[in-house]
Order: C-alpha cells, then sequence, then structure tokens
C-alpha cells in the first residue's frame, strides 16, 4: 500500500481505501475479504504521522470444536516517518519509526498493514465464548449433540 508524499497537504489528512487480501500479501484462506483500511495522515516539516486502521472479516477454524467460523478483525498501527539524508542502518519495514530522504515520492506502508491485521487476531481462535469443544472420548462436536460416553460406561 503506497502513500504519495505529494499528494498530502500540510498537516490532518484521512481517506479510507479497500484492498484484496492478495494485494497485501495475506493468507487468502483466512483473509477471504476485502479489507477496509482508515488512514489517518498528519504531515509537518520534515515528519509524517501514519496510523493505519485495518478491518475486515476473517475465516478461522474454531481451537475447542475444529468448526469454520467468521470474524470481525480489526487493528491498529502508528508509524512516524521522519526525513533523512539516509536511512538508519538498521532500520527495517514494520518498524514504528522509519525515514523518507528528501525528494522521496512514495512511502510503502504494506507491512504496516499486514501487522496491524496480523495483532488483531485473538491468540485462542473460538467459534463462541462458551464453545464447549469435543469430546475426549468419542470426538462428537458437544455444542451440536450430546455425548453418549457417560450413557455408555454407566450401563457396563
Amino acid at each position: 500500500m503506497i502513500i504519495r508524499i505529494s499528494s498530502l497537504n500540510n498537516g490532518l489528512n484521512q481517506w479510507i481505501e479497500k484492498y484484496n487480501p492478495v494485494e497485501l500479501e495475506l493468507d487468502a484462506d483466512v483473509f477471504n475479504n476485502s479489507i477496509r483500511i482508515e488512514l489517518e495522515v498528519v504531515k509537518r516539516s520534515g515528519k509524517i504521522a501514519v496510523t493505519i486502521t485495518p478491518v475486515t472479516t476473517c475465516t478461522f477454524i474454531c481451537d475447542r470444536c475444529g468448526e469454520e467460523f467468521n470474524e470481525n478483525i480489526s487493528g491498529s498501527y502508528a508509524v512516524m516517518f521522519i526525513q533523512r539524508e539516509s536511512p538508519l542502518p538498521d532500520e527495517m519495514p514494520g518498524d514504528d519509526l522509519r525515514t523518507f530522504t528528501p525528494g522521496q515520492q512514495e512511502l510503502d506502508i504494506s507491512v504496516e498493514v499486514r501487522d496491524a491485521l496480523i495483532l488483531g487476531i485473538p491468540s485462542k481462535l473460538l467459534c463462541k465464548t462458551d464453545c464447549k469443544g469435543l469430546c475426549l472420548n468419542c470426538g462428537v462436536n458437544l455444542n451440536v449433540s450430546e455425548c453418549k460416553c457417560s450413557e455408555n460406561k454407566t450401563k457396563e
């Protein structure tokens, strides 16, 4: 995702863009809907502050029951670009402090958009907060039906 420096006004700039997950090199099986990206860019002399807020719906597999489900994902990421004659020696895309050189026309924030989305994914993927999961003995999805294991053990 590219921000054209010359098209920015001094002060606050805001806009919304839509992207296909493939354009941002995201897994199309998980990120299978368009991504809405809200951008807030503040341009000052020698500095450009960018706040990225992407929102999308993803498809996951529940960690407890193994069923597929959709969940809205959003994140936020801020990065500051400072104008310098040359980049810092250890600067990498994805850092929250980056440089741009005089005369540079574009800022690539694709890595930051991807990071914001990936950081928005919950560490525990559950189809619902009270997911009952699978029976450890017979494997039945306890959200869908009752397990017969306990009945079989009492009859023996």
